[in-house]
């Protein structure tokens, strides 16, 4: 079996570099293992892609949620596609691995690469007015969720949980403001002042907040989670309770299970896709179309 490891140096504030010999040295106990690393931002995608069309059987992608997304859209668009996906969780927050149960410990990981068997995962689909269309692999967020990426990117003296709940603070200081809302889900819709939707394929976002806690990647659904306006001391709270889930139960939340939805604002939406910046507030991106692709890639569990 051909297996190419796409490694991202630079996952987990730069401690992704600090694997690459660990990774090759397990990959040897199984007939060894080609490791490339990227050198900047997006190449993660086409060197995907590049192996899937060279006939690499699994192509895996070594660092965050981040490179996972880049990985699977790389995939995803090669020609003959058919190769399968393997993670090494190496990032910071590794929410699409938590979700699928694997394992931070690399060694484990990469047999599981070898050893492991596969399942058939759900993505999800995103279209903006701008004509901008991405895949996502874990969860998506409008509002409030993605200022909270924006402002984790400037932070890089905290790594893990640590960071986003920084950045969490940061963002109830800073760019605490709801925005109204035109939504459809399936063929429900309403129109409703938010202060943030967040979406998930899996449960955990953030690197331990559990905003989706029944999503599944095998369901053909895509979970959503509605917070309406409320106060700053409320909406910590609120927070501090989707640590563990149970937010769900709180009257300022809607939980809802979708196959689309669509998403639109008089007001300019930061999105966030797989914990990545996918629309700043500048961007002028107004509406979104989500839609939930069943069953479409392979990964090793």
């Amino acid at each position: 079996m051909r297996v190419m490891v796409i490694l991202n140096p630079c996952a987990d504030l730069g401690r992704g570099v600090q694997q690459k010999k660990l990774i090759e040295t397990e990959g040897e106990k199984w007939n060894g293992l080609d490791l490339i690393m990227t050198d900047r931002p997006g190449q993660a995608g086409e060197l995907a892609y590049l192996a899937a069309e060279e006939g690499y059987e699994v192509v895996v992608a070594a660092g965050g949620d981040g490179t996972v997304h880049e990985v699977v859209n790389g995939l995803m668009q090669a020609k003959s596609f058919g190769a399968k996906l393997g993670v090494i969780p190496v990032g910071t927050g590794n929410d699409f691995a938590h979700g699928l149960d694997i394992s931070k410990d690399i060694p484990l990981a990469v047999e599981r690469i070898f050893q492991g068997q596969y399942r058939s995962i759900d993505l999800a689909a995103v279209m903006d007015d701008r004509g901008i269309g991405r895949l996502f692999t874990n969860n998506l967020g409008i509002g409030f969720d993605a200022n909270v990426v924006i402002r984790v990117k400037a932070i890089t003296r905290l790594h893990g949980f640590p960071r986003y709940f920084w950045g969490v603070l940061k963002t109830l200081a800073l760019d605490f403001r709801p925005f109204q809302c035109d939504m459809r889900f399936d063929d429900e819709t309403l129109s409703e002042d938010v202060l943030f939707v967040a979406f998930g394929l899996g449960p955990r976002h953030g690197g331990g907040f559990m905003l989706t806690p029944n999503a599944r990647q095998d369901d053909n659904l895509i979970d959503t989670c509605t917070a309406r306006p409320m106060k700053r001391l409320m909406a910590l709270l609120l927070l501090n309770s989707a640590v563990h889930g149970t937010h769900i139960h709180k009257s300022q939340v809607t939980m809802r299970q979708n196959r689309q939805i669509e998403i639109s604002s008089k007001t300019s939406l930061p999105v966030h896709i797989d914990g990545e910046v996918f629309a700043y507030p500048h961007d002028d991106v107004h509406r979104l179309t989500i839609s939930s692709v069943p069953a479409a890639i392979e990964v090793l569990v």
